[in-house]
């Protein structure tokens, strides 16, 4: 990968891809991870020029695709939406399987009282 991601299994990873790059007389093309998941979507939608909310564990992206690259409008800089529902899935003894945050929304789809929360800008 050729942006964010967690050390040990890029690690291993990349030395499987090198050898199968040898192997195969292939090159090795460097892919930034978020947008390759963003590309996914965007491809299977069929969306031109899409504006993107990107939650993963370890980041959280405001993007938006224009003239053949993205943009980012915003991100957090204290702790990852993905990763603060992690912790919170955690904290309530929710399973991973198939995700902490999909067995949050479950949960949240049966709930019957809705909290008004106050709306902050900064």
């Amino acid at each position: 990968t050729g942006g964010p991601g967690m050390g040990g299994p890029l690690q291993s990873c990349a030395v499987a891809a090198r050898t199968l790059s040898v192997l195969w007389g292939v090159p090795l093309v460097s892919v930034n991870h978020c947008v390759a998941h963003i590309e996914m979507g965007r491809v299977a939608c069929g969306a031109d020029n899409p504006v993107a909310l990107y939650v993963s564990g370890g980041n959280t992206q405001v993007l938006a695709y224009l003239d053949g690259r993205y943009r980012i409008f915003g991100e957090t800089i204290d702790i990852a939406i993905g990763n603060c529902l992690d912790r919170f899935a955690r904290a309530i003894k929710l399973s991973n399987d198939p995700s902490p945050g999909y067995n949050i929304e479950q949960l949240a789809k049966k709930g019957k009282k809705l909290v008004e929360l106050p709306y902050v800008v900064k």
